[in-house]
């Protein structure tokens, strides 16, 4: 009997069953729910949008809210850790991701303006702020709070705007996951609160993707990707920037996460640029993004996510690396270049995709 009630046993049996409960959960919604998000196909926003044709409901972030709920308080039920079961980081957390989840409901329920969203991501980042959760880059407390607030925007954007074809913004953020409980694991070991919470929203994810993968019968809509935003830019911000511990304005302090959020930058930075520099607005949507001009490429949809997902996940290693190296003190020059240089490549393969996908889009067209 003891083994059943081994920290890790109990965190394996946590997770198949709620992966089973989100199946389960994305199921029932599918039957109950079949109008949420369609509002924009009606005046042609989703088009801009989205890359499949047909109208599906928008309802998957509804599952990753309460898997995330039950998650904690699978937490207060189950016998976790030692630390202290109300916190400031608990509320930021419950606060921050609340607040992304309402704002991702509303905009696919009345189709908001950009700047509904952008004010609503602020209120995540000043939650976390005002609850002490701030990237520790300095001792001064208004650029950590900058950064932070920064980093928070900046990562519900990336989400946001990956959620473009089936299955993609839901691999990869399930890969952040993995890399998350890494972190955790390597920081502290599994210590309860995080590694539940994480390991949750990982199944909803995995559920989920029984769903979104291609030929999809759901999006997880802003809802989701509003929701995963803010969840995975708290946690970053509580695991990923804590390395190398004290405060410091070294370059390896920023190569961690940017390791782990490599692909939603990337996405993100091509598109803002690309559209700037042709005087659109890049608050709109289109099909001009890394995922897109994979497909102009000659790449079916599975192909398209598999090739994301699958990048995502050899980057993992990389990712572990850092981290150890970090943790045991073995940090020097030559591994920030390392690093650098598989950013920078990949960053500059992810250009030249684009270009070569967009020569042939203009062929076709």
């Amino acid at each position: 009997m003891d083994f059943f009630r081994q920290p890790i046993v109990i965190y394996a049996a946590f997770f198949l069953i709620a992966t089973l409960f989100s199946i389960g959960v994305n199921q029932l919604l599918l039957r109950w729910l079949k109008n949420l998000g369609n509002n924009r196909r009606s005046n042609g926003q989703e088009n801009l949008v989205r890359w499949a044709a047909q109208t599906k409901p928008a309802i998957g972030g509804i599952s990753f809210l309460i898997l995330f709920l039950l998650s904690i308080c699978s937490y207060f039920i189950l016998p976790f850790g030692t630390e202290a079961k109300f916190s400031k980081a608990l509320f930021a957390l419950l606060g921050s991701s609340m607040v992304g989840f309402t704002i991702g409901l509303i905009d696919d329920s009345y189709n908001t303006p950009p700047r509904f969203k952008l004010i609503g991501q602020l209120t995540c980042a000043a939650i976390m702020v005002s609850m002490g959760i701030v990237i520790p880059i300095s001792d001064l407390f208004l650029l950590n709070a900058a950064l932070t607030t920064f980093w928070v925007v900046g990562i519900m954007n990336a989400i946001n705007l990956l959620d473009n074809m089936d299955g993609v913004t839901a691999g990869i953020s399930a890969v952040i996951c993995i890399s998350l409980l890494m972190a955790i694991y390597m920081l502290g070991g599994f210590t309860g609160f995080y590694t539940i919470v994480t390991l949750g929203v990982l199944a909803s994810l995995i559920g989920f993707l029984f769903f979104n993968w291609h030929p999809s019968k759901m999006y997880m809509g802003d809802t989701g990707s509003q929701f995963l935003g803010a969840f995975l830019a708290f946690l970053s911000v509580v695991w990923l920037w804590k390395l190398p511990a004290g405060t410091s304005l070294s370059i390896e302090r920023f190569l961690l996460p940017a390791l782990v959020f490599l692909l939603p930058l990337i996405d993100t930075t091509t598109v803002t640029i690309r559209r700037i520099a042709r005087g659109s607005s890049p608050f709109v949507g289109g099909r001009d993004h890394t995922t897109h001009h994979l497909a102009y490429c000659g790449l079916k949809d599975r192909q398209v996510a598999g090739v994301f997902v699958g990048l995502s996940l050899a980057l993992l290693p990389l990712s572990y690396w850092v981290c150890n190296s970090l943790l045991k003190n073995n940090w020097s020059w030559g591994k920030s270049l390392i690093v650098i240089a598989v950013l920078v490549s990949i960053f500059i393969a992810a250009q030249w995709m684009y270009e070569v996908g967009k020569k042939k889009s203009k062929s076709k067209s």
